[in-house]
């Protein structure tokens, strides 16, 4: 009998580390190595002209495209909520900071505590989220679309 307690024990185990890890398994980027260099001898690298880009055809009206904050390696969604009309919003929920699911049906939805987020503006829907989701920028030259920074 004790080994079938163990086996429930071991499984729950399982199924709640794979959980966390959908829920919370956004990428951290690591720190930079240290070098031996004095630090006037050190450059900070030239922050990037361009941020990712997609074809402008891979986001339809209603649809979107995910590409990667070079900040912080978490996904942005690029949007077009009407024909033309482009913005890329945080992928990260400012709820707890889970992940949220790429905009459905003009929202974005958390999976954590079931947040809801607007696809056209990244305005909270329903909580328990109270802040709206960050945006950023985005140009469009020619059929592409370029992330631009995060707006204030």
């Amino acid at each position: 009998m004790d080994g079938g307690i163990a086996a429930v024990a071991i499984g729950g185990a399982g199924l709640l580390t794979g959980s966390l890890t959908r829920t919370f398994g956004r990428r951290k980027q690591a720190a930079p190595k240290q070098s031996a260099a004095p630090a006037s001898a050190v450059t900070a690298p030239a922050p990037s002209a361009h941020g990712p880009s997609v074809p402008a055809a891979d986001v339809p009206v209603g649809g979107s495209a995910q590409v990667k904050d070079p900040a912080t390696g978490d996904a942005v969604y690029i949007v077009q909520p009407k024909a033309g009309q482009y913005c890329a919003l945080s992928s990260v929920c400012t709820h707890s900071g889970c992940a949220v699911d790429a905009p459905k049906n003009g929202q974005l939805y958390c999976p954590c505590h079931g947040s809801r987020f607007d696809a056209a503006t990244g305005a909270v829907v329903n909580g328990p989220a109270v802040k709206p989701l960050p945006r950023y920028t985005v140009s469009k030259d020619g059929d592409k679309l370029t992330l631009g920074p995060l707006q204030s």
